[in-house]
């Protein structure tokens, strides 16, 4: 809400915003509007796609939403035979992500002179990591982690996040909750969810979304009433053709 007029916007390439994997679109229809960022990122063989969109906040509140997708039915690896890689797998590949704060940053539109702090719009602050997911489609589980997640803007570390084990339905879409990692303070606290879809042929992307209602830094200190969204979208490891991301050394595949 209140990005543009008419209601179906059209947005500007953005590269300057780029998060590693994820390319960025904006909008901001003028310099007392609120400022969008928007992320997306499609798996090599084009089976699943995800998107991020937030602006900076204004007058206390955060507009901000994340979808999921996939092109073509679910079609899960073999589960039979023997073997390294049958019927578990493993992806890896980039996260980004979007904190509920903004800055005031380049991309901004000026805002004439004298005008009242409380008016002025921010830049959304953007998230960049990692993501690992473990699938067995015999199972029918998943679980996995997003690390060396740092704010972009300023390289400030983040705690990393455990997406916790949870059910693959039929149809290869899934959902679960997200803890902090293990820790003699903190043992399994709840900090938010996640949910994802599996696509292309042996289930050879996936994409989903995060929503986390606490966020952390690598101190594990808790900062005060930040929350994030964010998205991964990830290529199964082991794909002839894909290159090799760093999470996927020592899968098989």
């Amino acid at each position: 809400g209140l990005d543009t007029t008419p209601l179906l916007a059209t947005w500007t390439r953005n590269p300057d915003l780029d998060v590693p994997g994820y390319e960025a679109f904006s909008v901001q229809q003028d310099a007392l509007d609120r400022m969008f960022v928007g992320l997306a990122a499609t798996s090599a063989d084009g089976s699943v796609s995800g998107v991020l969109a937030a602006d900076g906040p204004q007058f206390n509140i955060q507009n901000s939403g994340s979808s999921y997708a996939r092109a073509g039915a679910f079609d899960a690896p073999p589960t039979t035979g023997s073997g390294a890689g049958t019927g578990q797998v493993s992806y890896a590949g980039d996260y980004a992500g979007i904190l509920n704060v903004g800055v005031n940053g380049a991309g901004l539109l000026p805002v004439p002179p004298g005008t009242d702090p409380t008016l002025v719009p921010t830049k959304p602050v953007q998230v960049a990591g990692k993501a690992f997911l473990n699938a067995n489609f015999a199972d029918n589980t998943v679980n996995g982690s997003v690390y060396d997640r740092i704010v972009v803007d300023t390289g400030f570390g983040l705690e990393s996040i455990i997406l916790i084990k949870n059910g693959i339905t039929t149809n290869g879409t899934f959902e679960g909750t997200v803890q902090r990692p293990n820790s003699s303070d903190s043992f399994g606290e709840t900090v938010g969810a996640y949910g994802g879809v599996f696509g292309g042929v042996d289930a050879a992307g996936v994409a989903g979304a995060v929503k986390l209602t606490k966020v952390s830094d690598v101190t594990g200190t808790e900062l005060t009433n930040v929350t994030e969204r964010g998205i991964f979208v990830l290529n199964q490891c082991g794909l002839a053709g894909v290159p090799v991301a760093p999470g996927c050394t020592g899968t098989a595949p």
